[in-house]
């Protein structure tokens, strides 16, 4: 068994855990523009030319690593585009993007290729324990049944420092709709991630930027920023399916939920949108905010109980709104 490389120890050393610890498992390498799918992927040189194949020599359970290099800062040239879903089975096994770490549209890259059709999701997180760090998923095409950016079923997962932007298509914005559906997963948590994109102009068909489904469980989003671009008032950012949509909690820290629309023209209504009363769960709200295009939005506009939130309601709001218009 060869030693690690110098790469190898710093990539893991920065991602996995404190310097001297590494992975017992393997790393594996993928380059979009000049890798080659006939590579073994087991170094740079030799990366291959797609996650698909990554994954498939993977072994679950042994915190493999995949890389997925940024080699320009054109999309085309950096982006691995799925024709099909990209289907994350394995337990711990992380993806990390090579490149800037920017908040917004990393060049490490997945999104869907032009031509295909009915890909929803892009991306299917069924795996558990596994994370995902500085890569970004784009979801835009001209195809109705392309809907749903990124899904998680999977349990215990950690993403971090990502761009997660659905509906980058106006075809796309319609009933079932989503930059991130988690549905059923538990114990998922979201660090630093950028949810949604303000291109496209959304409307109320749309399941918002996060849809929550089948008992979602104990799901942390960390200072992470909710935007759109909206075109009609009743736009939320946030759907929940029905009155069995979360359990236990959501939980949002230090969250900035973003509305902007064309000419200031339309206020937007509530952050959230409960489907149904909820019999289980409740949505927490640990010093997070909305700013919208004016200061009547509310965080839901029928206060059934089910928001706790840290920051007091302004004066002219009686259900745990904020939204402060600065002169």
């Amino acid at each position: 068994m060869s030693e690690p490389s110098r790469f190898d120890v710093i990539s893991a050393n920065v991602y996995l855990g404190p310097a001297g610890i590494l992975t017992q498992g393997n790393t594996w390498y993928v380059k979009p523009a000049s890798g080659n799918d006939g590579n073994t992927g087991k170094s740079p040189s030799r990366a291959v030319k797609t996650l698909a194949k990554a994954l498939s020599l993977a072994t679950a359970n042994q915190n493999d690593v995949i890389f997925l290099f940024a080699e320009s800062n054109t999309a085309s040239a950096t982006t691995d585009y799925q024709s099909a879903t990209l289907t994350w089975n394995k337990d711990l096994t992380h993806l990390i993007g090579v490149g800037a770490p920017s908040a917004i549209s990393q060049r490490a890259r997945i999104a869907q290729l032009s031509t295909a059709t009915s890909v929803s999701p892009l991306v299917n997180v069924t795996a558990s324990g596994c994370l995902f760090k500085n890569v970004s998923i784009f979801h835009g095409v001209d195809n109705a049944a392309s809907l749903i950016a990124l899904q998680v079923t999977g349990q215990r997962n950690a993403f971090e420092d990502m761009h997660i932007a659905g509906m980058g298509h106006a075809t796309q914005v319609a009933a079932g709709g989503t930059s991130l559906k988690i549905n059923g997963g538990a114990e998922n948590v979201f660090r630093r991630c950028v949810i949604g994109l303000d291109t496209i102009a959304r409307d109320a068909s749309t399941e918002g930027e996060l849809w929550l489904d089948g008992a979602a469980t104990r799901t942390v989003f960390e200072d992470c920023l909710f935007t759109a671009f909206i075109s009609a008032a009743g736009y939320e950012h946030v759907v929940l399916e029905d009155a069995t949509a979360i359990d236990r909690y959501v939980m949002f820290k230090n969250c900035t939920f973003y509305s902007v629309s064309a000419n200031y023209a339309t206020p937007q209504d509530q952050i959230f949108e409960l489907k149904a009363t909820l019999t289980q769960g409740l949505i927490l709200l640990d010093d997070s905010r909305f700013m919208t295009d004016d200061d009547s939005c509310v965080w839901q506009t029928t206060a059934e109980g089910h928001i706790r939130n840290t920051r007091p309601a302004t004066a002219a709001d009686g259900v745990g709104g904020l939204g402060e218009t600065l002169a």
